[in-house]
């Protein structure tokens, strides 16, 4: 495992990449100490570990000295946390609401706030896969913390744009596509920076982050290295990565090899001897359970953030990435793969095929569901 201090950036991008959890978490506790004004998170889990109640208390604390304090979690993704870690976050200048409430039943099956932001004084931002839970942490989980990657941010334009997200979560403001696509226009023609944040707001018809994706891997002239441990592409994602491999681009998947949800991994199996066949190399990480969302393509163009290669996260959940071309940022990301690809296991191509019929089942099995995992 990487060592547990933040990697800097040699750009003058105002921005660090953390890949191991209690790095990320001290940076998160060490921005949230010296708040001032305002402290603002959006997190897909908040758990009632040891981890989350250390949060806890902070925020507590810090809404005493006058600091507002606002949360947002998702029901679902929060659904074991205890009432009391809330009953902590409730009283003067602190708030939280519970994004897409359990009750009424049926709302459960529509999208989820699968975000995990946090913005300090509207100065830093914070943002990746890490949630506020112990399982991320090798100090509060024995050494076994999950393989992730976070990003903090003090670019004021970017921690702006994620302070916009979390208000429109906070008012519960529903974004009009039309709208959006115009405003992104309109900021493309001012000559966007090489860093932006993008956004998944649940759109059927429109995935934000899937086309960034797609753009860069239909443009790759060298190499594509994906980090993704709920790997299940559709069909469109799936075609590109083939093209890419087969007109001469160096393909490479990481995604899990112990993992959280077992049934999404089967499913994305299922797409495993397509990918082989094309020439992609998969590889699957064995010391603990991965769940970083990073990708680099050609050593220039790189992501980090929250949304997985699968239906929830390009059409259904609320997700964001932070995106762009940065040759150094592109470089640590490509750098870290290649370390985690030193501690994972390559499916091989004559060896897949003789796997057992189970195994074949199972996997056809749940990649029918595929929309649903």
């Amino acid at each position: 495992m990487t060592d547990p201090v933040p990697i800097q950036s040699p750009s003058p991008s105002k921005v660090s990449l953390y890949f191991d959890g209690d790095a990320y978490f001290a940076s998160l506790r060490e921005a949230i100490a010296v708040a001032r004004e305002s402290i603002d998170l959006e997190f897909y889990t908040f758990a009632s570990d040891s981890l989350g109640w250390s949060f806890a208390h902070l925020l507590r604390s810090k809404a005493e000295e006058g600091v507002r304090v606002r949360l947002i979690y998702d029901s679902i993704g929060s659904s074991s946390s205890s009432i009391d870690l809330f009953d902590e976050l409730e009283g003067e200048n602190i708030s939280y609401k519970a994004y897409n409430p359990l009750l009424p039943l049926w709302r459960n099956f529509g999208r989820r706030n699968h975000r995990k932001i946090a913005v300090i004084d509207r100065k830093i931002g914070f943002l990746g896969g890490f949630n506020l839970a112990s399982e991320y942490s090798n100090f509060h989980s024995s050494g076994k913390g999950w393989r992730d990657t976070g990003v903090r941010i003090e670019k004021l334009e970017l921690v702006l744009s994620l302070q916009k997200l979390f208000e429109e979560s906070w008012q519960e403001r529903e974004i009009s596509l039309r709208k959006f696509l115009k405003k992104r226009r309109k900021r493309a023609n001012s000559q966007r920076g090489n860093l932006y944040l993008t956004p998944n707001y649940g759109w059927k018809s429109k995935s934000l982050i899937r086309h960034e994706y797609l753009s860069a891997i239909v443009r790759a002239k060298e190499s594509v290295e994906i980090t993704n441990p709920y790997f299940i592409p559709d069909p469109v994602t799936l075609r590109a990565l083939r093209k890419a491999a087969q007109r001469g681009v160096k393909v490479s998947i990481l995604t899990a090899g112990p993992c959280d949800v077992r049934i999404a991994h089967w499913a994305g199996q299922a797409t495993y001897s397509r990918l082989l066949r094309a020439g992609v190399r998969i590889f699957e990480f064995q010391p603990c359970i991965l769940h970083a969302k990073t990708a680099s393509v050609d050593g220039e163009w790189f992501t980090v953030g929250t949304a997985n290669i699968d239906h929830l996260s390009f059409f259904k959940n609320l997700e964001v990435n932070l995106i762009g071309r940065d040759a150094a940022l592109a470089g640590l990301v490509s750098a870290q793969f290649q370390e985690d690809l030193a501690q994972s296991k390559e499916i091989l191509r004559q060896s897949w095929k003789k796997r057992g019929t189970f195994a074949r089942l199972r996997e056809r099995f749940f990649f029918w569901f595929r929309e649903w995992l």
